[in-house]
């Protein structure tokens, strides 16, 4: 049996490399609905409005259209906050800067889309007309100008300092990283000085959950885990967050480790599906084949059946059990 087992083990590594990829980017993904209705200042429905949801905790954008009811929504959503931007050509973009969305259950979302007027032109003094401008130029790619109706903005509103962040994503898409590092870490510093205990702050949560997700894409895994770690000291309520560092610690093969921060995100939220996956390719490399049967089995009860993992889950169990 234990010849039999190793030769499984060496079977199954090219599926665990596998399987971080695909589950890196499934982050912030789960089995939640957020669903909404776009209407005009009239209160009439907006067909063919552009909606855009990205997550301010994840590596995570999804983009939907209004149907003729103005009707809009978006599957497959995990815990985490989230802008929502609305555009539609004649209108100005609506904003909801952060939404907190749960993993189970979100209430119907009404946006409102005034239209333009031909009498209308821009006003640099407007800090809504700014503000929303930069999120236009950020949805158009145009980063750069992006940044610098931010900064306007902050010249007409020093004090809304959250407008930072917005330019720190600009400067992630733009792919300057240190740059967006420092404007997050502004905007911590002005948390700080705002309020003395920043536990159960999710803001601030966000923000080191986004400076850790940061130090992962650029290999820098062992501040990825500084930053993750003070995101979870703040707020307890996100099981990607100890998930990540568990990730962080298996690719690094910090088998055992790994197994501690899988094990908090299971305490967080115990019907999250995807830490019983990984503890189960944690008991197989250290050939404990019993303890990850039953976490692949745990996996695959709570798994949607469309679930690519899944098939992978019961090849695997498969194998284990024969």
């Amino acid at each position: 049996m234990r010849n039999k087992e190793v030769l499984l083990i060496l079977i199954l590594l090219p599926l665990l490399s596998f399987s971080a990829v695909l589950l890196s980017a499934q982050e912030g993904r789960g089995q939640a609905r957020l669903s909404g209705v776009v209407l005009d200042q009239d209160g009439n429905p907006v067909e063919g409005a552009t909606v855009t949801l990205e997550s301010l905790v994840h590596n995570l954008t999804m983009t939907t259209t209004t149907d003729k009811n103005g009707a809009w929504s978006f599957l497959g959503l995990g815990k985490t906050v989230a802008r929502i931007t609305v555009t539609k050509e004649g209108y100005d973009p609506t904003v909801i800067p952060q939404l907190q969305i749960s993993a189970i259950k979100n209430p119907e979302q009404e946006i409102k889309l005034i239209k333009k007027t031909a009498t209308t032109g821009f006003d640099e003094n407007d800090p809504r007309a700014v503000y929303e401008k930069g999120i236009s130029l950020y949805e158009q790619g145009e980063y750069e100008e992006a940044i610098a109706m931010f900064e306007r903005f902050l010249e007409l509103q020093p004090d809304l300092y959250e407008a930072r962040v917005n330019i720190g994503n600009c400067y992630v898409r733009l792919k300057e990283y240190d740059k967006a590092i420092k404007e997050f870490e502004l905007v911590l510093e002005k948390l700080n000085q705002k309020y003395p205990d920043l536990t159960g702050n999710k803001m601030a949560a966000s923000i080191y959950a986004s400076l850790g997700e940061l130090c992962m894409d650029q290999g820098k895994l062992e501040e990825a885990r500084k930053y993750f770690d003070m995101s979870i000291s703040l707020d307890r309520s996100d099981p990607a967050l100890p998930y990540n560092i568990g990730e962080i610690l298996f690719n690094s093969g910090k088998i055992d480790e790994a197994i501690t921060y899988y094990k908090i995100a299971i305490e967080i939220n115990p019907k999250w599906p995807k830490s019983y996956l990984k503890l189960g390719y944690c008991y197989l490399n250290k050939a404990e084949m019993e303890t990850a049967i039953n976490y692949f089995k745990k996996f695959v009860d709570l798994s949607p059946e469309d679930d690519p993992q899944v098939e992978i889950a019961k090849n695997i169990i498969k194998q284990l059990e024969k």
